[in-house]
């Protein structure tokens, strides 16, 4: 039983929703009863093979979308999702108008075709979407979080989106109410994770929604202190900063932990060995290929989990 005893350890650490029905999986292995379906698991899974077992692994998250398309544009979430991301993690801030769009600089120069260098929160939403924005030799416009999410639900039926609100305390308040009417407009409660650095902007979706996924983003550039607050879902941050003992101190929280890794694929071996539950990397297909080499095999047939792939919890 100490494989057993290993998933049960496993379940407890996953981030989803579909915790309760692994519990319940769980307790139908312990009284010996066969499980032939198990529904809606929100991490990558195979198809239940002939042999009833089945296959989970750490989240494959696209950071800002997958890096075939421009940053954080319907046409990289749609890629993502098209590339095997369990999430593509997107950035949103508020317009002029009070409207969530998707954009990760304070200002718009990076990106903007022309060189227009002007903060985003200066901009009516009208003004943002007709500002031509160019990466990678690809023209496109600044997407409102609704379409952001309309991206998500066109890619496939799974796809979840990651999104890290860019705020500071002012204006936490708006941004996490506004992000919640769309949300709940699209009905994509189940599929959407929330995070913030900003303290205030995750107390302030916490007391909108205590029961979504809402977590911490950590240790960004310049930020010594490495914490979170005891009520987040789950964390994220920097690969390059992650250790043990951070490791076991989320495993004492009983809190999942996600690395950022950008395009350091063996960055990102190093950090699900050590035991982080999922990684955010460039390309969807290259995190995806990572968190297949740690797949957990069930065998509920077996009443014991099987296979060749490690575990990575």
């Amino acid at each position: 039983m100490a494989g057993f005893g290993r998933f049960r350890e496993l379940a407890a650490r996953m981030n989803r929703r579909w915790i309760a029905q692994i519990v319940i999986l769980v307790l139908s292995l312990a009284l010996v009863v066969a499980v032939g379906v198990v529904s809606e698991v929100r991490t990558r899974r195979k198809e239940q093979d002939d042999s009833g077992s089945w296959q989970v692994q750490p989240l494959a998250i696209a950071h800002r979308g997958d890096d075939s398309a421009p940053e954080n544009s319907t046409h990289a979430i749609a890629n993502a999702g098209a590339n095997g991301a369990d999430y593509a993690e997107i950035d949103v801030r508020l317009d002029a108008d009070g409207v969530p769009v998707v954009f990760h600089d304070r200002m718009t120069g990076r990106l903007a075709a022309d060189g227009d260098n002007v903060p985003v929160r200066s901009l009516h939403t009208r003004e943002l979407q007709h500002m031509i924005m160019r990466q990678h030799d690809e023209n496109f416009h600044v997407p409102t979080l609704d379409e952001a999410v309309m991206a998500a639900q066109h890619a496939n039926d799974h796809l979840g989106l990651l999104l890290d609100l860019k705020t500071g305390s002012p204006d936490a308040g708006k941004l996490t109410q506004a992000v919640s009417k769309v949300i709940e407009q699209r009905d994509f409660a189940d599929r959407v994770m929330i995070m913030a650095v900003n303290d205030d902007a995750i107390a302030h979706m916490r007391k909108l929604h205590p029961d979504w996924q809402i977590g911490k983003c950590v240790s960004p550039a310049g930020h010594p202190e490495v914490g979170w607050p005891r009520d987040a879902s789950f964390v994220v941050m920097r690969g390059d900063r992650l250790d043990n003992a951070i490791v076991q101190r989320a495993n004492r929280d009983n809190i999942p932990i996600y690395a950022g890794v950008s395009g350091d694929y063996a960055q990102g071996g190093q950090c699900l060995k050590m035991g982080a539950d999922g990684v955010l990397g460039s390309s969807a297909k290259s995190v995806r290929r990572l968190t297949g080499r740690f797949a957990f095999t069930l065998n509920p047939a077996a009443h014991e989990p099987g296979g060749e792939h490690p575990v990575w919890r």
